[in-house]
C-alpha cells in the first residue's frame, strides 16, 4: 500500500513528528510505504480567485505549476494523509491555498479509489473541528477513515501526553485496518444527492459552467459504475427536484 503524506506546514515539528510517529506504527507491516509532500518545498503558487478551474475547467488554469505532480501523486496512492497545523481556528495559508486550487473537485470529485486520513495538529483545542471540516472537502470523492486532531501544548502533563500516545496509534491501527480491507467504492445516498444536484446544474447552467457541462454529459454517475434501479431512481427524482428549484431561482 502506497501512503501519500501531503503536509502544509512551514516548518518540519510537530504536524511532521506526528504523522512520523503513524509511519512509525505501520512499519510493523512491510506493504505500508510512505512519500511525503512538503508543499512550502514544491512549485505551487498562490490562487488568483479567478473562477476559471471551475466553470471552464482546471485544464484552463492560468497558473502553471506543480499542481499536476500533486494530481499524479494522489491518483497513484492508496491512502493519503492531509496533514496541517491549526492556526487561528483553520488551516495554515499553504494547505488553505491547497484547498483553494484545487476547488474544482467539490464540482467534480475524482478520488473515488483513495482512502484518506485528516490530520490536524494544535496548540489549543479551540478550531480544531473547524480545521478538519474544511480540510475534509478535499478528499473530493475518496473515502475519509480517519479524522485525527492532536495537541501539542507544552503544559501538557504525563497523563494526557499518553492518551495522545495512545489516539495517535488507535487511529494507526485503524487506518492500515481499513485501508487493507478497503472496498470497491458504492455510491451513497449522499454521494447521489451531491450527483444530482451538480448534474442538473451543469445542464442549467451551461453557458455559465462549460467544464461541468461536458464532466456530467452522457453519466448516470460520477464514475463509470452500474448503478440499481433505487439508485437510478434516486438520482432522476433528485435532478428533477433541483432542475426545478434552479428554473425558479431558489439554487
Amino acid at each position: 500500500m502506497k501512503i501519500l503524506v501531503i503536509i502544509g506546514s512551514l516548518r518540519k515539528k510537530n504536524t511532521y513528528d506526528t504523522v512520523k510517529k503513524i509511519e512509525e506504527y505501520h512499519k510493523n507491516y512491510s506493504d505500508f510505504k510512505y512519500e511525503y509532500l512538503f508543499l512550502k518545498d514544491i512549485n505551487f503558487k498562490l490562487c488568483k480567485g479567478c473562477f476559471v478551474c471551475i466553470s471552464d475547467g482546471e485544464e484552463k488554469c492560468p497558473l502553471k505549476d506543480d499542481r499536476d505532480l500533486i494530481i499524479n501523486k494522489i491518483e497513484n496512492s492508496d491512502g493519503i494523509i492531509l496533514a496541517s497545523p491549526n492556526y487561528v481556528m483553520n488551516v495554515c495559508w499553504l494547505m488553505k491555498n491547497y484547498i483553494d486550487r484545487f476547488a474544482y473537485t467539490m464540482h467534480r470529485p475524482k478520488y473515488f479509489n483513495q482512502y484518506f486520513m485528516i490530520l490536524i495538529t494544535s496548540g489549543s483545542y479551540m478550531g480544531t473541528k473547524q480545521a478538519s471540516n474544511a480540510l475534509s472537502l478535499m478528499s473530493s470523492g475518496g473515502k475519509i477513515i480517519s479524522k485525527l486532531s492532536i495537541y501539542n501544548s507544552p503544559g501538557m502533563n504525563k497523563n494526557k501526553k499518553e492518551k495522545q500516545e495512545k489516539k495517535i496509534k488507535r487511529e494507526a491501527k485503524r487506518f492500515y485496518k481499513l485501508l487493507s480491507n478497503k472496498k470497491k467504492h458504492r455510491p451513497s445516498f449522499g454521494f447521489l444527492v451531491w450527483f444530482s444536484v451538480f448534474n442538473a446544474s451543469s445542464i442549467e447552467n451551461k453557458k455559465y459552467f462549460p467544464a461541468d457541462y461536458e464532466f456530467f454529459k452522457n453519466k448516470n454517475y460520477f464514475i463509470n459504475i452500474k448503478l440499481t434501479l433505487l439508485q437510478k431512481l434516486i438520482v432522476s427524482f433528485f435532478t428533477n427536484f433541483f432542475t426545478i428549484l434552479i428554473k425558479k431561482g431558489f439554487i
